[in-house]
């Protein structure tokens, strides 16, 4: 396997480990709009298992009404605040805000705050091209705020080509409608997949802690029909060889690690490489690999196709309910491991 290889855009390959540095990625903007969109994982990296997009921007419009026959989408919330429409339900999301759309979901988005940023999933990967059809490359720092161009003829074209290229279909005659104040009806994971999708509140719904490390989920294997998950990891240094601390390695699941808070360590095919705040490393399938804490602190999002880590993590792991990470940890029981390889398909190396 290749070294993990630091980079500013997805190499394009399946098998390379790489890390990209915070606000980093393949750069594009949809003409006229106040945002940019980073592609940090493609379907290129993972066969077309998923895509993983970070979008940076400021106050703008929704961006219209629309479904997708195949396509599931996410919007994780990481700075800022995002409206996000799905069927008749609107929130809006803060930092650590969760909202999953299934397929055949009618959704939009809004950005709606100074400097908003989000990261979203995108199942099946090669979806992305259609920012690449629409969009335009960006070069400047963070995302353009002053395009004053007329949209019907920078964009509406575009669109209209996309509709017919593309898993997007758009919903003209749906009627705008603010969104609504949370309920408590998203404080738990619905436990399946169907229209219309969920959203989840900052920190909320089930956790679990193994050894020092707490590890939550925002998306599971059943509200994904299997294809993917994500979860929170939360761990400490000061536990340090008291968390899952095995070398993995996954017949078929690729993972991304989004970190939001202190350094995170990966050993990747014995390499070892630290990544800090905004920074995403991909890890390919078949490598073999861990992971663990470098501060006294550190929370990361990670994506799968699948369970991946996360789903072994809840599976060894005991229920929890503090809110921060223990200042004492136990040990791990990973005899609980062998009974979760097969159906996982992974290896304790």
């Amino acid at each position: 396997m290749a070294p993990i290889l630091t980079l500013s855009t997805p190499p394009g390959n399946t098998d390379q480990a790489y890390v990209l540095p915070c606000y980093s990625g393949e750069l594009w903007t949809i003409p006229t709009s106040n945002s940019t969109m980073r592609l940090l994982v493609t379907g290129k990296e993972t066969d077309n298992a998923f895509a993983v997009v970070g979008t940076g921007g400021t106050f703008d419009k929704p961006i219209g009404f629309h479904y997708h026959k195949e396509a599931h989408d996410v919007f994780l919330c990481i700075q800022g605040k995002i409206n996000v429409w799905a069927n008749d339900k609107a929130r809006s999301l803060g930092p650590g805000d969760f909202a999953s759309v299934p397929p055949g979901t009618i959704h939009q988005y809004q950005i709606d705050s100074q400097h908003t940023e989000f990261i979203g999933l995108i199942i099946p990967g090669g979806w992305e091209e259609f920012f690449r059809f629409i969009g335009e490359p960006y070069s400047g720092p963070l995302f353009p705020t002053n395009d004053r161009r007329n949209p019907f003829e920078v964009l509406i074209p575009k669109l209209m080509a996309a509709t017919e290229k593309f898993d997007m279909i758009p919903c003209r005659d749906k009627q705008q409608f603010d969104p609504q104040p949370w309920d408590g009806s998203e404080n738990v994971l619905p436990g399946k997949c169907e229209n219309g999708g969920y959203f989840l509140k900052e920190n909320s719904g089930e956790k679990f802690v193994v050894g020092g490390t707490v590890v939550r989920p925002l998306a599971r294997r059943e509200e994904t029909n299997g294809r993917f998950s994500i979860y929170t990891l939360e761990g400490s240094s000061l536990h340090a060889g008291k968390g899952l601390g095995k070398t993995l390695e996954f017949k078929d699941t690729h993972h991304a690690f989004f970190v939001v808070e202190g350094q995170l360590k990966l050993t990747v095919d014995g390499q070892e490489v630290k990544t800090t705040v905004g920074e995403t490393t991909f890890v390919p399938a078949g490598t073999k690999w861990s992971f663990g804490v470098e501060s006294s602190y550190a929370r990361a999002y990670v994506f799968a196709n699948g369970g991946g880590v996360g789903e072994i993590l809840t599976m060894v792991g005991e229920k929890y309910e503090a809110a921060v990470v223990p200042g004492e940890a136990g040990s791990c029981d990973h005899s609980k491991l062998s009974v979760l390889e097969g159906d996982l398909k992974f290896t304790v190396v």
